[in-house]
């Protein structure tokens, strides 16, 4: 990954050596004195609030009411306790981010959120969709119901003589749809993160040829050929990727360049990308 634009000095952790000096390869840096105290380790300190936190989740004081507790509660708490010790870990202990603001330790915990929700997705993989369903109640009861699922594809013509109300309505409930915003909105997110259009474009077609693939499980994936080739790639990704990019310049952010190994023009170049890695 190229980087276009100016270089800034990247925050990095101070690392003291035994005698009180400063690690020659850290970068002077004078923080803020109300942050300050974020920049240092707090690991005994939040050592010492989870092991409060877990002793007093698990009941070990109160063995009567934990008791009285049933083994869906009990399993319920464990479950979320065991999420509570791997996002506090990410805070403390992962690896650090390309993104420093406001604070790197945010995006280790966002990273941590991330891995938690790609294990919990593995999991339901290998479920029946019924029992999926029922485990996720076990989170929070609202959860595990099926939505109602509307079809985008049940007629696709644009023009329809035969509506009272609107010859174009069809159109209409498309352009009026909550989704619309949601392209915009997301794709707008997602050039911001990205911050390289023929990347966010790749990943705008991907996306609804994925969709097209799985229209057949999802009604809500069954979209007529105007509706996610003009209206959401054209149109909705279109704007929200431009609307992104031009964020990214009016605050004067670096725009990166995702070249990988195959893009490169020779061998030399190849091996050069390979060991800049």
């Amino acid at each position: 990954m190229k980087v276009n634009g100016h270089q800034k000095a990247i925050l990095k952790d101070f690392v003291p050596h035994q005698n009180g000096d400063v690690n020659s390869s850290s970068i002077d840096y004078e923080f803020d004195p109300w942050t300050s105290w974020a920049y240092k380790p707090h690991t005994i300190t939040f050592l010492f609030i989870g092991a409060c936190f877990l002793i007093c989740a698990s009941g070990v004081l109160d063995p009567e009411g934990s008791a009285e507790n049933d083994i869906v509660t009990s399993v319920k708490r464990g479950v979320w306790a065991m999420i509570a010790v791997f996002l506090a870990y990410c805070l403390l202990q992962a690896p650090s981010t390309v993104l420093s603001r406001p604070h790197p330790a945010i995006w280790r915990l966002v990273h941590g959120m991330a891995v938690i929700y790609l294990t919990t997705l593995t999991f339901l993989l290998f479920r029946r969709r019924d029992d999926a369903r029922h485990f996720m109640r076990y989170l929070h009861p609202d959860l595990g119901v099926e939505l109602p699922e509307r079809s985008y594809g049940a007629d696709c013509r644009i023009y329809m003589p035969e509506n009272p109300t609107s010859r174009f309505k069809n159109v209409y409930e498309t352009l009026f749809d909550e989704f619309v915003l949601a392209h915009i909105l997301g794709w707008w997110g997602k050039a911001i993160m990205i911050r390289n259009q023929p990347l966010l474009w790749a990943l705008s077609i991907g996306f609804e040829f994925t969709e097209f693939t799985f229209s057949h499980m999802l009604p809500n994936f069954n979209e007529c050929w105007w509706d996610s080739i003009i209206l959401d790639v054209l149109i909705c990704n279109w704007f929200g990727i431009w609307a992104g990019m031009h964020t990214v310049r009016y605050f004067d952010g670096k725009t990166y360049e995702w070249v990988g190994i195959s893009r490169q023009p020779n061998i030399m170049s190849k091996v050069r990308w390979f060991l800049m890695r």
